[in-house]
């Protein structure tokens, strides 16, 4: 989990309870990468499609690698993904 401060689905208000029902419904969870920006819920739903494009739009990589590129950057990082 993230060193910041995060809220979790019993603490969301407003647009961020909206935003984590609308994850919890089409992913079956909230992904701890959206909570590091749930003190910002505006900038979450402008993040939403902009992560779409990078993940689902033709692209020379594939989703498979695209999301290993994920993964090798978050250990990198010590990150957990």
């Amino acid at each position: 989990m993230a060193w910041i401060k995060t809220l979790e689905e019993s603490e969301a208000r407003g647009l961020l309870s909206w935003v984590y029902r609308v994850l919890r419904w089409t992913q079956g969870r909230v992904p701890n990468i959206v909570k590091v920006s749930s003190l910002n819920p505006p900038l979450l739903v402008a993040l939403g499609p902009l992560f779409r494009t990078l993940m689902e739009r033709p692209s020379p990589l594939n989703r498979a690698q695209r999301k290993m590129v994920a993964i090798v950057a978050s250990k990198v990082n010590n990150c957990f993904y």
